[in-house]
């Protein structure tokens, strides 16, 4: 399976531009967030060779604007589309996507296998979903910001499929936490990812940049440098 990052704080690649947010692409078809601008979603993904009307699906994590910000005005780029959110978005805000596609909104409230080896978690444990998919060497975890605890999120993904999580990729949400003046989020992280066995990193947009420092010492050369413009295989 390829994944390619369309949106994110940085940019890996000549020619493809950053903004706050992230979105990527799974296999051919399946996109995860769109980051904050459309403008800047649909600019990199013609960069990246990627056509908006060829998307089957489209899986938000939560209702965080640099997760949720591009989805609206994109719907009018996807015709056929599937879109996955859950009960926690604010009502207004699923109205509008409704109105946008019928029923082609589906409400994912809890652990759902979307298609072969592809799972959303719903919004465990109380406003975020992340998305699962089963990679060459152990589950793939994609997660918007990781909140509130991206341990209680990756400790549901065991309870629901007990094989080894090779890959977490995406944003923990620990940037204002570190800066604030302690390093205990950061630790803690660390240390939920090697007690769940996550072999590799490739973490981004709001993890912050003390906090992915910590988790490049920590992971050395399994630790990937995540941004706008990468192209992954897993």
């Amino acid at each position: 399976m390829k994944l390619k990052i369309l949106y994110d704080n940085r940019s890996m690649a000549d020619g493809v531009g950053s903004g706050w947010g992230f979105s990527c692409l799974v296999g051919d078809d399946l996109l995860f967030n769109t980051g904050e601008k459309t403008s800047l979603l649909l600019e990199n993904m013609g960069k990246m060779g990627v056509k908006p009307a060829s998307l089957a699906s489209v899986v938000v994590s939560h209702a965080d604007v640099y997760s949720a910000g591009g989805l609206i005005d994109l719907l009018d780029q996807t015709p056929s589309a599937n879109v996955y959110l859950h009960s926690k978005f604010p009502q207004a805000f699923l109205d509008n996507v409704r109105r946008k596609t019928g029923d082609r909104l589906v409400l994912v409230d809890e652990f759902t296998e979307l298609s072969d080896g592809i799972y959303a978690t719903g919004p465990y444990p109380t406003r975020e979903q992340a998305l699962v998919i089963r990679g060459e060497s152990g589950l793939v975890v994609l997660t918007g910001c990781g909140q509130p605890s991206i341990a209680d999120i990756l400790r549901n993904i065991r309870k629901h499929l007990d094989e080894p999580i090779d890959l977490v990729i995406g944003g923990l949400h620990l940037a204002c936490r570190v800066y604030e003046g302690t390093d205990a989020e950061g630790v803690e992280a660390i240390k939920a990812f090697r007690r769940l066995g996550v072999k590799r990193t490739g973490l981004c947009h709001c993890t912050g940049e003390e906090a992915m420092q910590m988790f490049r010492d920590e992971y050395g050369d399994n630790f990937i440098e995540a941004g706008a413009g990468l192209t992954l295989q897993v």
